[in-house]
């Protein structure tokens, strides 16, 4: 089995093997955008089915990223560590009275993915949930931003985000809580103490409209009238660091 890595894959049949063996493991597949053939079409029709992140682009830019000429039309990357499946998640809910999981939306810098990974070890969070797409890949980058955090929690990026968070709401009886810039209510006055899932946004687009949406509740941190907003790391920290004070975690 291929093993996680942050080199390419390149190559129909590697291509094919990871795709069928790790496949919630991929980060992202590149394809030859002028490239035409029946093993090229599948492998597309299997990123489009599973909602995997990929694009079309020329062919230098494959070269630059297999190394190497003889990529067939396919390079494929995947995280340096596999992915927590959905019986991961579906043993924590059964398993604890009050799990906190986290959905950080659309982090693109891994020096941020890495210490919100840190703040969720350090204050009690049970899992972190990523998007397919619009997410940085769980690279090695993120891995030495997490101080070691990296291996200790739970991270699952589940094909289904949406339905994920729907079910936990509606059969669960979690709270889904987004922190916004403004418009929500402060962080302590909020009940964090039971099952909770928090979403917090990303550096540029905040959270997404369909996550936006599932929301029952918003929290905004208080800021001097100086401040415009946190950074998006150390934001997720102190929602979190409520949560564990709430919960008495720490």
């Amino acid at each position: 089995m291929t093993q996680p890595t942050d080199t390419p894959i390149y190559g129909i049949h590697p291509v094919e093997e990871l795709l069928s063996a790790r496949r919630q493991d991929v980060e992202h597949v590149y394809f030859d955008k002028d490239k035409r053939s029946q093993a090229l079409f599948e492998l597309l029709r299997i990123c489009r089915r599973e909602r995997m992140s990929y694009n079309l682009v020329p062919e230098a830019k494959l070269d630059a990223l297999a190394g190497t000429r003889r990529h067939q039309g396919v390079v494929a990357f995947c995280s340096v560590r596999p992915y927590d499946g959905a019986e991961a998640i579906d043993g924590i809910v059964s398993a604890k009275p009050a799990p906190l999981f986290v959905v950080a939306a659309s982090i693109e810098d891994p020096g941020n993915m890495g210490a919100i990974i840190r703040s969720c070890v350090c204050l009690g969070a049970d899992a972190l949930l990523l998007e397919r797409k619009n997410t940085v890949p769980l690279n090695a980058a993120v891995a030495k931003s997490s101080a070691g955090m990296f291996e200790r929690l739970c991270v699952a990026k589940p094909r289904n985000l949406e339905g994920l968070i729907a079910g936990l709401s509606n059969d669960k009886g979690f709270s889904v809580v987004g922190a916004a810039v403004e418009g929500g209510v402060s962080p302590e006055s909020h009940d964090f103490r039971g099952p909770t899932v928090l979403i917090t946004g990303g550096e540029h687009r905040g959270i997404p409209p369909y996550l936006q949406k599932q929301c029952s509740a918003t929290v905004t941190i208080p800021m001097t009238p100086l401040g415009q907003s946190l950074n998006a790391s150390v934001a997720a920290a102190v929602l979190l660091y409520e949560i564990a004070r709430q919960r008495k975690d720490i």
